[in-house]
């Protein structure tokens, strides 16, 4: 089994059919950070995913056919990529187009480009792990975002909610200041 790895960027997409409205997932994998596969000595890799969390759709590049891809469009490299489609998931510029022979079309625009990139069905024998270990690992970051927000923030310096001890004679009121005038209590005989 593969080791669980969220995906870096994600977005939630519609596909473009009639009827009910159905809404794929939309996440790419490629360098963590610009110039990461460069650093390594390697080849930039980029890949497009979409899924129903039943079918698997992916780009399925290979370094060659992203050189290729890469040579028709503008962008300079896998990092560009990356940074289209962050800012195209941010700003809901992502279109899905499922076409009749099981291949997908995915369309992201940035300002006034488009890229499109076409995909095909993952067979399910390769698409079980990957959608396995891609809820494990999106699980994986579910529980370390809940971990984060139940500890104290102690890089701020915060305590957790401050509990302060109420002094003797100390005004009710306006905590901190001591009362002008002792507690003289209420007399119920006066009545």
């Amino acid at each position: 089994m593969q080791r669980p790895s969220a995906p870096g960027s994600l977005c939630l997409v519609p596909a473009q059919a009639s009827g009910p409205e159905p809404r794929y997932l939309c996440y790419c994998e490629g360098p963590a950070r610009p110039g990461r596969d460069a650093d390594l000595g390697g080849t930039p890799t980029f890949n497009l995913y979409v899924t129903d969390a039943l079918e698997l759709w992916s780009t399925s590049f290979t370094p060659e056919s992203l050189q290729k891809h890469r040579a028709q469009h503008d962008p300079d490299g896998a990092e560009d990529y990356w940074a289209w489609f962050r800012v195209a998931c941010d700003q809901h510029a992502v279109s899905l187009a499922l076409k009749e022979d099981s291949s997908a079309s995915l369309t992201i625009s940035k300002e006034e480009k488009t890229l499109t990139f076409d995909l095909s069905k993952v067979p399910h024998c390769e698409a079980a792990p990957r959608l396995q270990a891609l809820m494990l690992g999106l699980a994986e970051q579910a529980r370390g975002l809940e971990r984060q927000l139940a500890d104290p923030d102690f890089r701020r310096g915060a305590q957790g909610p401050a509990t302060r001890k109420w002094m003797p004679g100390e005004s009710l009121i306006n905590p901190g200041f001591k009362s002008k005038k002792p507690a003289s209590g209420v007399n119920f005989d006066d009545a």
